[in-house]
């Protein structure tokens, strides 16, 4: 065997292992976990966990870390739609989800994210559209926490689609006590984001 056929050999079997390899990053160890909540590798996935597009070269797990209950849409809540004398102008949509939950304390920390698309009708123009999404904790029977985040999507000129993404973080739940643990999301156009309570006024 001369010594150009044998470099040609080892260099076969070093490339054929790195294949194996990336096939290993890829497919093995969390994407099962990740593909429950966003179909695995999404976008949505990289910026919920590490605040951008792509994954750090490393990251550590996170410390009290808890299993999550996964995320529900409310009843008629997982599209919008905007119409005008009979026709649609555009449509909201939700899409992939993801969620993590942590121990602080006697609570828990839930943070949601959510990926949705926005799409024009026969009867609407590019533009800027608000996505008005409430992000809703139960513990049993009993609403623990409620936020409204309006987003916004823009679909520019010469186009009928667009997508967003959109994170919620501090909804907190009691860690103890009756019931289990649910997350809801769904788009609230009438609903008003929380607030300090308004003061009661005195009477006489």
């Amino acid at each position: 065997m001369t010594a150009s056929v044998s470099r040609a050999i080892r260099l076969a079997v070093l490339l054929g292992s790195a294949g194996l390899l990336a096939a290993c990053n890829t497919f093995g160890g969390s994407s099962e976990a990740q593909a429950q909540d966003t179909s695995g590798g999404s976008s949505l996935l990289n910026i919920f966990k590490y605040g951008g597009t792509t994954v750090p070269p490393s990251m550590n797990p996170p410390e009290e870390e808890v299993d999550c209950p996964s995320v529900q849409i409310l009843d008629g809540a997982a599209a919008l739609k905007q119409e005008a004398g009979g026709d649609l102008r555009s449509q909201l949509s939700l899409g992939n989800t993801a969620r993590e939950c942590r121990v602080v304390g006697n609570q828990i920390a839930i943070k949601v994210g959510v990926e949705g698309a926005a799409m024009l009708g026969p009867g609407g123009r590019p533009g800027t559209f608000v996505a008005p999404v409430r992000f809703v904790v139960k513990k049993g029977d009993k609403v623990v926490a409620s936020q409204l985040q309006r987003g916004t999507v823009t679909i520019p000129a010469n186009d009928v689609r667009a997508s967003f993404t959109m994170v919620q973080e501090g909804l907190m739940a009691p860690k103890d006590g009756p019931g289990d643990l649910e997350i809801y999301i769904g788009f609230d156009p009438m609903g008003r984001a929380a607030g300090p309570a308004k003061k009661k006024r005195k009477h006489g």
